[in-house]
């Protein structure tokens, strides 16, 4: 019989579950040290089994061993079911996540595997550290917005006209002013930019990586990554699909290597 207990109620198991998933728990870590502690962690005679932690922004994050989720993915997934936590896209290892789908009604917009890149100080690339990387200021905002579109549309088949704006603006704004949005290009005219998609104890992971087309083609990206890497201490990470190969050969070139995957799965 599968166990579970409330994150708030196993705080201190879920972190230690956190930290030892390495890149794949990074953002949990974070997120649960700042109080963030919407969930349950899991297991089959003891809570060390995994946890599943649910974000603010409809993100499901699952951890658990190889070991143990193959035997007990329908079980994690029917907890999930019963909670009637609210989530959209759900991350974590293949055999629960291939049972969230098959509980879902309709088509999901994304249904695939993402590789895990992890880098550092230490490993960047320091021939593509750039000068002129800068964060993002109130100019940049309109520019940045396009960008999170294309980004979305691109990657995760969201359709720009389903976008609610005022939320996308209000995130945009959020992030500039607290500084967690990086920028190469001309203040109002930006050509690739990234964002800090969590900063904290347990590293930063990066997310929304974007050149526009016609500034791609001149390794932008993996300098802006690479800078990145280079100005902060301890482990950066990020993930990315697994048949994204130009985005994969960028974060290679900044030096991050692949370190683990997962499955994504996306709602319609």
């Amino acid at each position: 019989m599968l166990l579970s207990r409330p994150l708030q109620r196993a705080a201190e198991t879920a972190v230690r579950l956190a930290a030892a998933a390495g890149v794949h728990g990074l953002y949990v870590h974070n997120a649960l040290l700042r109080g963030e502690r919407r969930g349950f962690v899991f297991g089959l005679e003891t809570l060390e089994g995994g946890l599943c932690w649910f974000g603010r922004r409809g993100n499901l994050v699952i951890l658990g061993g190889a070991e143990f989720v193959d035997d007990a993915a329908e079980a994690v997934a029917e907890l999930v079911q019963r909670s009637r936590l609210p989530w959209r896209i759900a991350m974590g290892p293949a055999p629960i996540v291939d049972a969230l789908r098959s509980r879902c009604t309709g088509t999901p917009l994304v249904h695939r595997n993402q590789i895990y890149y992890q880098g550092d100080a230490a490993s960047a690339a320091t021939a593509l550290v750039r000068d002129d990387m800068r964060a993002a200021v109130a100019a940049d905002r309109d520019r940045i917005v396009q960008a999170t579109l294309q980004l979305n549309h691109a990657d995760l088949a969201i359709d720009p006209r389903r976008v609610d704006r005022r939320w996308l603006y209000d995130t945009v704004d959020e992030r500039i002013a607290e500084g967690s949005t990086q920028v190469i290009g001309p203040v109002g005219a930006i050509d690739c930019k990234l964002d800090f998609g969590s900063v904290g104890p347990g590293g930063l992971v990066i997310e929304g990586v974007f050149t526009f087309p016609s500034a791609r083609g001149c390794g932008l990206a993996a300098g802006l990554v690479a800078s990145c890497m280079a100005a902060r201490e301890g482990a950066v990470g990020l993930h990315v699909g697994e048949q994204n190969a130009p985005a994969r050969r960028a974060y290679e070139r900044a030096g991050m290597r692949e370190v683990d995957r997962c499955r994504l799965l996306l709602l319609g």
